[in-house]
């Protein structure tokens, strides 16, 4: 993802010093007042992607469907979905507006839980709301004030790492030794920390209580791994300071999060939220989670199909939003792996390591998984890219071999399709015992 140029940063900077005045409101708008809302950025963005994008036109028209058609939600929920296989095998044209510049948006890549490589491209625009709704994020656990630090343990790094010196944030990349991101730590003393659940629990399990009482943290952001209230609220009480969850991807960007009640609110002046029951659901069960995000015009994703699991419910919650809460969240749960001495890898450690691949060899890998067998034997399943070639396969080889012990056997298997769930997903990172 570029940096943000100093015109998408002022224009950042003016829509923070006007307040945010929408993403402040819009959490306590009645259900009406929201749906009316959304029902008309609905309208507007059917109708521009059917307009503007090829492949939304031959996707509808294949339904027989027009926007003069759009009358009611009933003929919203019955437009075909999007899955991520269609994103990718039409992206970049079909997905984006005929003479598209890419220079000109900004462009996220990600294999997400499910291991499958897609990029989404955002508009300036898009962007600014998508970073307010993140300042917004990090204030439900305490009041994130422009002279606050964060640091973030990420894959790579945010496209601006201040804004004009106002929130400034320290990346630290994801594969960074954990002594050394406790050193870090102790250098930035920050007010926040957003990082992977595994991450944070490697961290506080290797900090002593005199590193610990060191720190100023004012709250920790935890993101892309599943984790349990249990979990969360022990590494609060060490902490202390609270440990909020959020779930949010790529294609949709903020989805919900938690706030200090440990309700996930939805963030539904972002994305309308739907779901739909598996074939073999029962009435309560967690549904596959569909999304359309209202902003993102350089890119529409409109009921696109998520693939996790969850369900929606709609209650009052002490906080006073008034979004509907997420439950019953699944789908993000990655396995850690042991090595042979009792040592163990994370997850988020073994995701990035993955996600690495796909960053330095863009074409080569179209699909991964990456399994552990047993203590001795390690094998990472490659559906092959049209870059693919042997040169490739032993930099591989030899890059993930120096991430495990000695004695370790690390084999890359070339597969037509990785091992998916009931639900059409999978973990790129599994254990097998």
């Amino acid at each position: 993802m570029r940096n943000l140029q100093l015109k998408e940063l002022s224009m950042l900077l003016k829509e923070f010093v006007l307040g945010g005045k929408f993403l402040k409101k819009s959490p306590y708008w009645s259900r009406d007042e929201l749906l009316e809302w959304q029902w008309q950025k609905i309208r507007l963005m059917v109708t521009h992607a059917f307009e503007n994008r090829s492949f939304y036109q031959k996707h509808y028209q294949s339904a027989g469907f027009e926007p003069g058609d759009l009358k009611s939600w009933d003929d919203f929920h019955q437009l075909p979905l999007v899955t991520k296989d269609d994103v990718i095998q039409n992206y970049p044209d079909g997905m984006l507006e005929k003479g598209h510049n890419l220079d000109e948006l900004i462009v996220s890549r990600s294999s997400g839980s499910s291991g499958k490589v897609l990029d989404i491209c955002f508009d300036s625009k898009g962007m600014v709301l998508f970073s307010l709704a993140g300042l917004r994020l990090y204030q439900m656990a305490f009041p994130y004030k422009p002279w606050h630090r964060q640091v973030y343990v990420y894959t790579s790094s945010y496209p601006f790492d201040s804004l004009f010196g106002m929130y400034p944030m320290h990346f630290v990349p994801t594969l960074t030794p954990i002594p050394e991101i406790i050193d870090r730590l102790i250098k930035i003393n920050p007010h926040l920390l957003v990082c992977y659940p595994s991450h944070l629990k490697q961290i506080v399990a290797d900090m002593t209580a005199e590193q610990i009482s060191q720190l100023q943290l004012r709250g920790v952001s935890v993101n892309s791994e599943m984790s349990t209230q249990a979990e969360r609220d022990h590494l609060s009480e060490v902490l202390g300071c609270p440990v909020l969850d959020e779930y949010s991807s790529e294609e949709l960007t903020r989805i919900a999060a938690q706030c200090q009640h440990g309700a996930y609110h939805l963030f539904e002046d972002l994305n309308y939220m739907e779901s739909q029951p598996l074939p073999d659901g029962q009435p309560g069960d967690a549904e596959v989670i569909i999304g359309t995000n209202l902003h993102n015009f350089a890119m529409p994703m409109i009921r696109y199909v998520q693939n996790d699991l969850g369900r929606y419910v709609d209650k009052k919650c002490p906080c006073g939003w008034k979004f509907r809460q997420l439950v019953q969240l699944q789908g993000r749960k990655n396995d850690s792996f042991l090595m042979p001495s009792g040592k163990e890898i994370s997850s988020g450690f073994l995701l990035d390591a993955t996600y690495e691949i796909l960053l330095t060899w863009r074409t080569a890998v179209y699909d991964f998984c990456l399994v552990q067998e047993s203590l001795e034997q390690i094998h990472l399943e490659v559906v092959k890219g049209a870059g693919w070639n042997e040169e490739i396969k032993s930099k591989i080889i030899g890059q993930f071999s120096n991430y495990f012990e000695t004695g370790v056997n690390f084999k890359i298997s070339e597969v037509a399709e990785c091992t998916k769930t009931r639900s059409g997903k999978r973990n790129p990172i599994i254990r097998r015992f």
